[in-house]
């Protein structure tokens, strides 16, 4: 009876234990001491190593018929306090299935699920065996209901996590033996049949396998006899080869040597070898890597070519967490073409400079500065460049800009530095630098304890503005020249004007605005002109012309603008309704007119005479001029009083048509032409009144598939022999009311198969340029200045198929011809299977009656790599590009390039 009784308290002590407890070793001698008494059971074995059953849930009939309790004279219980064998923390386990005590042999027995934890570290599997003498811990999957082995142990810590097929290991020493071990190390994959893992978390491998593909068998793999990996830092190995879809290729190495740290590294950067027809053998991009500090890094490259062309690269990248970041990128190439000594060498130099600068929001909401730089040689990109859109590029644009606000306030301060340029003429424009300070508009009169509507006065507004530019207009090879800045100009503007508005209540859309405006001009210099005998060298002839001179010095010129201006902004609806039977019930149209009129009076005798009048050498007057003809901001008085008129119509037309459903009928809103608008001015005091008539819209048919978009300009005066307006009307001339002299139209079709990601937003996480999720530091990231490692762009491959048609129509007409350039453009690609992509974009020129730049790309994703083949197949820009690499940027340098560059074919 009395065994009886100890066995129904073993069981209800077992079963009062939850599935998920802390304990340690003096938990479970208390636990088995308090449940037995002086003539209680002795265990045997407790669990049978070939049973996975609960003690208590099993029956007290099939606890004997399975012989689990076995009698025993006496149980010698082990001193949880001996301190080989104690532990620090409790040991925190869970189970799905099964947790099981063993007395004798002092084991836990986890089932389904286990997860057991000891500090930092987290062991998780379909069995758990815990050894509470030698702290040591034992864990592997089971079958499942096929047989297959599933919940192998999984391993966390503070440095690493692993996937194993059994592994052992010791919570008192840190060290663990695994079997058929797959760990992740900071993008690369270790594999190994054998491994041993020390005190230090480091992992001594044999037969072990490391890649960057994430299947459990690899595709490709660098086969290590032995390794030992260093977590955060590196992977050292003895004897190593390639093996590629478990083929084992005749590349191999004596030992290996495999960076893995999560901090940059200075080092050598091994430069690309390759040949192109017109520079001969080269190698490119070698040269060093400084790993400054964690904030900014400095990459200093070159190139080299046999025929003596060489280029020097220098960039960085910086980033400080909410503050800043950005790169900066230099590059000079001294070019070579030809042989020396026969006519055809040809010696050169191109440059480029590309900086980027961003200011993290968070830093200062009331101050922000940022920079856009890219400047080089008109011929660069044709050079260099190994991106053919860079090359299509005619035009380049820079700015750095900084602006500040002070709150509270209404002033603000901007300074930017721009700059401009065209390839195909090399001329470049800059501003260097351009600053403006400005008060936005308050209300000098209105007062904070003024209640109700108060008098007129308090509608006063006023603002100021200010600018001060330096303009430089000249073409690249002078870009770094002296002459540059003797042929700057310089000029400040500020303005102040004091508005006011009044809307008559009874009359609605009318606004009328009496204002005063002060305007106010400084420059270094002023023009002088005059009528002298001047030698033309190009005509060889001696003759009466215009001579501009130059005076310098520091000039102010102001002005009073008082003016008066008045404007009408009705809105006239129109609408038409259909049958009640027809699917399109109404048709609505929406004109906005705006007529608005402008008089400026004669201020001139309130400033000085900035006007000239220039005579010929008879004495005959020729023509009136401004002393700051030429200048920035122009004069400041106009000379002269001003009356102007000008007008405009907006259109808008809607229809509403019936949408039938399942069950019932709704009515639907459609766009039929989202606006055209049509305006021109008039001018009272010129022999000429009207300007042309310039007309502009856009709409979008065929269910928003299709954009359409329209401009235009028509003149209702005639023009003489030059192409110059005169004062005649059209109609007199030709009968017509107006001719068209320009105009243009754009139609583009985009069309396609399912709905997938936009281009624009790119692959959710790339190798390449996935964002860097340690703050504070640099990451490395796809560097758009380094064109060797630019793939492509990113492919999708939830949309099957892709077509975008882009139809361009420009016509320009002058009095001697008219000419018409019509062009359409195709951009598509698709999928042949759900790996590989085939795109294309060609286009034709109707004028020329010939195909333009063409280009195609073959893509191919293989897992954990891809293959790109680009080509163009014909033209100025003929060439190949056949690349096959790794996906991960950690073996951005494994890879196989093939190509023929465009720059052959200069």
């Amino acid at each position: 009876m009395c065994k009886f009784l100890n066995i129904l308290l073993i069981i209800s002590t077992f079963c009062f234990v939850s599935n998920r407890n802390s304990f340690g070793q003096n938990d479970l001698d208390s636990l088995l001491t308090n449940s037995l008494s002086n003539d209680s059971l002795y265990r045997k074995n407790l669990v049978n190593d070939s049973d996975s059953l609960m003690v208590d849930r099993l029956p007290i009939d099939s606890i004997f018929s399975k012989n689990l309790i076995t009698e025993m004279d006496t149980l010698a219980m082990v001193d949880s306090s001996e301190e080989n064998s104690s532990i620090e923390l409790d040991v925190v386990y869970s189970a799905v299935d099964s947790v099981i005590f063993g007395r004798t042999n002092k084991k836990v027995y986890l089932y389904n699920d286990a997860i057991v934890t000891y500090g930092e570290m987290e062991l998780a599997a379909d069995y758990i065996e815990f050894d509470m003498s030698t702290n040591i811990v034992f864990a592997k999957g089971l079958p499942d209901s096929t047989g297959k082995i599933v919940g192998n142990p999984v391993f966390k810590d503070d440095v690493q996590d692993l996937e194993a097929k059994e592994l052992h290991y010791n919570f008192k020493t840190k060290r663990g033996l695994i079997k058929e071990v797959r760990t992740e190390q900071d993008g690369g994959y270790l594999h190994a049949q054998k491994t041993k893992k020390d005190e230090y978390g480091h992992i001594h491998i044999k037969d072990g396998k490391y890649s960057t593909c994430d299947a459990v068998h690899p595709h490709f793999y660098v086969a290590l006899t032995k390794a030992k990996s260093i977590p955060g830092e590196k992977i050292i190995s003895g004897p190593a080869y390639l093996v590629f879809a478990d083929i084992p290729l005749p590349i191999g190495l004596p030992f290996g040597f495999f960076p893995n740290t999560t901090t940059n590294t200075s080092g050598l950067l091994i430069p690309q070898y390759g040949e192109e027809m017109g520079r001969g053998f080269y190698l490119r991009n070698g040269g060093y890597y400084f790993a400054i500090n964690e904030y900014v890094d400095l990459t200093v490259t070159g190139d080299i070519y046999t025929n003596g062309t060489w280029g020097l690269r220098v960039g960085t990248k910086y980033r400080k967490r909410y503050k800043f970041n950005g790169s900066f990128n230099a590059r000079i190439y001294q070019n070579i073409a030809g042989e020396k000594g026969l006519d055809d060498y040809v010696k050169s130099s191109d440059y480029s400079i590309m900086w980027s600068h961003a200011q993290d929001s968070k830093a200062n909401p009331n101050q922000r500065f940022s920079a856009s730089v890219n400047l080089s040689t008109s011929r660069f990109d044709q050079n260099h460049s190994r991106v053919l859109t860079n090359a299509l590029t005619n035009t380049k644009s820079s700015s750095i800009s900084f602006q500040r606000s002070w709150p509270g306030t209404p002033f603000n301060l901007s300074a930017s530095a721009n700059h401009t340029q065209n390839s195909n003429t090399g001329g470049v424009n800059l501003n260097l630098p351009k600053v403006s300070m400005n008060m936005s508009r308050i209300y000098p009169f209105r007062f904070k304890n003024t209640a109700g509507n108060g008098g007129f006065w308090e509608d006063i507004q006023l603002s100021y503005s200010s600018s001060l530019d330096n303009r430089i207009a000249t073409v690249d090879t002078l870009l770094f020249t002296n002459s540059v800045w003797s042929d700057m100009k310089n000029g400040f503007r500020h303005t102040i004007p004091i508005t006011w508005n009044y809307k008559p209540k009874r009359i609605k859309n009318f606004t009328f605005s009496p204002n005063l405006s002060y305007n106010g001009v400084a420059y270094t210099e002023r023009y002088q002109k005059s009528w002298e005998m001047v030698y033309h060298a190009k005509e060889d002839s001696t003759y009466y012309d215009e001579v501009t001179d130059t005076i310098h010095g520091l000039t102010y010129a102001h002005s009073y603008y008082p003016s008066i201006s008045a404007s009408l902004a009705p809105k006239i609806y129109g609408m038409y309704q259909f049958k009640e039977d027809s699917k399109i019930q109404i048709i609505r149209h929406v004109m906005s007119p705006t007529v608005s009129f402008s008089y400026i009076p004669d201020v001139s005798s309130l400033v000085p005479e900035y006007y000239r009048d220039l005579y010929d050498e008879n004495g005959e007057f020729i023509k009136r001029y401004s002393i700051y003809d030429g200048a920035i901001y122009g004069t400041p008085t106009l000379g002269r009083s001003s009356k102007t008129m000008s007008f405009a119509l907006r259109n808008n037309v809607e229809a509403k048509i019936k949408t039938e459903t399942d069950s019932t009928e709704e009515m639907k809103k459609v766009k039929l032409l989202d606006n055209m608008n049509f305006s021109t001015n008039m001018n009272f005091d010129d022999s000429i009144k009207f300007r042309p008539i310039s007309f502009n819209g856009n709409t979008r048919i065929f269910q928003n598939k299709i954009n359409v978009s329209f401009r235009g300009s028509m003149d209702p005066y005639a023009a003489d022999s030059l192409n110059k307006r005169i004062n005649v009307s059209e109609y007199s001339r030709s009968g017509k009311l107006v001719r068209l002299t320009n105009a243009g139209l754009t139609m583009g079709l985009n069309l396609k198969g399912g709905t997938g990601k936009s281009k624009e937003d790119g692959p959710e996480e790339s190798p390449d340029i996935t964002p860097q999720e340690e703050p504070g530091t640099l990451r490395e990231e796809y560097d758009a200045f380094d064109e060797d490692y630019y793939y492509g762009e990113y492919v999708d491959f939830s949309i099957p198929w892709s077509l975008r048609i882009d139809y361009s129509l420009n016509y320009t007409k002058t009095i001697a011809d008219a000419r018409i350039i019509q062009t359409v453009r195709l951009t598509g690609d698709f999928s042949l299977t759900p790996k590989w992509k085939i795109g294309f974009n060609t286009g034709y020129d109707f004028k020329l009656a010939k195909v333009t730049t063409s280009n195609m790309s073959i893509f191919r994703d293989l897992h954990c790599w891809e293959m790109r083949l680009t080509a163009v197949p014909f033209g100025k820009y003929k060439s190949f590009n056949f690349q096959i690499n790794a996906k991960s940027s950690l073996l951005q340098d494994l890879k196989y390039n093939k190509r023929i560059p465009w720059q052959d074919n200069f």
